[in-house]
């Protein structure tokens, strides 16, 4: 299913967005997925976008994997340098901090899962405060470590302590996969939305995803969120759009 713009560009309206956003999870949480579906939602309106691969724990799961598409595509990607593009050293671009500073458009910073990689954003917390900046969690409560309210505030206290930044908003990106169902997914992000009234966290959006999009209507009856019909960009090694078949 082709997403329409204008769906997007809705959703997006919905909420004032700062000069940074960055974007953590669990391992396998779809922070990336997610990045990518809100970074081209505002560029849908308009605004110059650059996302910026921090991601220090997992190389082969990550913005730099697509850059040449995403860029082709009307994106501007900061990725590590190339001698360290995949490495697993926790090496970052010095284009970070340039494109902080730069007042026009959105910052959009892919961070790499569990509370361990939000070390990347250590070095930024300054910055970030002083631009602007919202950094938020991508639940999955079908993950363990993001199943209930408890296993979600013990990620933020921990991602808050290593980070000095404060986690500012939730998505529900509840699934398993192409298994998913209505009712399995009505019942995910319903954990997510007692999480986040139990924590005092707004919860943005919960995704659906591409599987069960043409049942978008019966699940907004239900829940009282704005839903976002996830698009898919980041294929699985077995799948035939893999990315390192699609550079």
């Amino acid at each position: 299913m082709i997403i329409r713009e204008d769906i997007v560009k809705d959703l997006v309206a919905k909420y004032p967005w700062p000069k940074a956003i960055a974007v953590t999870g669990a391992l396998g949480s779809g922070k990336t997925e997610w990045v990518l579906n809100l970074a081209f939602a505002l560029k849908a309106t308009a605004v110059p976008v650059t996302v910026a691969d921090v991601d220090i724990i997992n190389p082969y799961f990550c913005v730099r994997q697509i850059q040449t598409r995403l860029e082709e595509e009307g994106l501007t990607i900061i990725a590590p340098p190339e001698s360290a593009k995949w490495s697993d050293m926790p090496v970052l671009s010095p284009k970070v901090g340039w494109a902080l500073k730069d007042p026009e458009g959105k910052l959009l910073m892919d961070i790499g899962g569990d509370a361990i990689g939000v070390r990347a954003l250590k070095q930024f917390s300054d910055l970030l405060e002083d631009v602007g900046y919202m950094l938020m969690l991508i639940v999955n409560t079908f993950r363990p470590q993001t199943s209930d309210t408890q296993g979600i505030a013990d990620m933020i206290r921990r991602m808050e302590s290593i980070s000095s930044l404060k986690i500012k908003a939730l998505v529900a990106n509840c699934h398993l996969m192409e298994e998913t169902t209505v009712d399995e997914l009505v019942h995910g992000i319903n954990k997510a939305r007692e999480a986040s009234k139990e924590l005092s966290l707004p919860l943005l959006y919960a995704t659906v995803p591409p599987s069960l999009h043409s049942e978008m209507d019966r699940i907004s009856s239900v829940i009282d969120v704005p839903l976002w019909p996830l698009e898919r960009r980041m294929m699985l090694p077995w799948e035939e759009d893999y990315m390192w078949t699609r550079q």
